[in-house]
């Protein structure tokens, strides 16, 4: 399938702004990934990192981004979960001084093509994903209290080097930028009104492949055709039925992350939880997701790590 569908994937040929293969490339790539067992999670992770000194080699001005086909924000998404996967693995890994210097290196240069790539998005749901991950271990050890302070300080410091990121805009301290943010609360105003336009819509959204029903607004940079929000955006197309099957997934990921905390390497766990959290965080910011069929499957992939096959693979029983 991957091979199949190479060009789609990489040069962003599926249909757009948002259409129903979205939700299929997700569904399948999840249910497949259900089949990995448990204890091939952690080195399959550490692979997914082999690609950094590649888009090291594609490292242009700012903002950049490393595939200009598909947009700067779709690939800043991948490259959030790469820092998410990278930071995981430092932050697991044993105490050893060589050990912790050798898996630092992917760790800062996925957190230096985050910040090149000069997305609000990737680094806010990062950090608001593995501070979270931190957050419930320190709770669960009873540390929590002497935890929040610097929680708290990290969290400010995030937030105020917003406007660091981009210095040509104008990007206030909370992190609002006014020339581009304007504009998209304009567009999700227009996608959350579509469902009350009659016709049934309020139960079934407008569908996915009507873009002539979908909204446009004219910004700075071009003519927004989605919602840069995946909750909005879904109500809007797939209307309450639409939004009670995420709930309905959210729910069962949730449920399963709790039956499976102490049964997981510590790794996987970790990499797990804040991968969870950043795909679930992104979607308030953008539908980076919908817009790049790899981005559904590594996504799909992330996300089933806690209903993966529980033991080892052995040989199959041949007496």
């Amino acid at each position: 399938m991957v091979l199949a569908m190479g060009r789609s994937w990489w040069l962003n040929e599926m249909p757009h702004p948002a259409a129903s293969e979205d939700i299929l490339l997700i569904i399948t790539s999840f249910l497949a990934a259900t089949g990995i067992s448990q204890n091939r999670w952690p080195q399959l992770l550490k692979t997914i990192l082999l690609p950094l000194p590649l888009l090291l080699l594609q490292l242009s001005s700012s903002p950049w981004t490393p595939n200009p086909t598909a947009g700067r924000n779709q690939t800043t998404y991948l490259i959030g979960l790469l820092a998410i996967i990278s930071i995981c693995w430092l932050w697991s890994v044993s105490k050893s001084k060589l050990n912790m210097l050798f898996v630092s290196i992917p760790a800062f240069f996925c957190i230096f093509l985050l910040w090149h790539s000069q997305s609000r998005a990737g680094v806010i749901a990062t950090a608001i994903a593995l501070l979270a991950v931190k957050l419930r271990e320190e709770h669960q050890k009873g540390a929590m209290l002497k935890f929040i302070p610097l929680a708290a300080i990290l969290g400010i410091s995030t937030i105020l080097s917003l406007k660091f990121l981009r210095p040509s805009s104008v990007i206030s301290l909370t992190g609002f930028d006014f020339i581009s943010d304007m504009g998209r609360i304009d567009i999700q105003r227009c996608y959350l009104q579509l469902p009350f336009s009659g016709n049934n819509r309020f139960i079934y959204g407008i569908g996915y492949e009507n873009s002539k029903n979908f909204c446009h607004q004219q910004v700075t940079s071009g003519i927004l055709d989605h919602a840069h929000n995946i909750y909005i955006q879904l109500w809007a197309n797939a209307g309450i039925l639409g939004l009670f099957g995420l709930g309905i997934c959210i729910y069962l990921l949730i449920d399963n992350w709790r039956k499976l905390e102490h049964g997981l390497d510590e790794f996987a766990l970790r990499t797990g939880q804040a991968a969870f959290l950043y795909i679930f965080v992104q979607g308030f910011f953008d539908v980076s997701l919908i817009h790049w069929p790899i981005t559904q499957v590594f996504t799909g992939i992330l996300l089933a790590i806690p209903l993966s096959v529980n033991g080892l693979v052995t040989a199959p029983d041949r007496s």
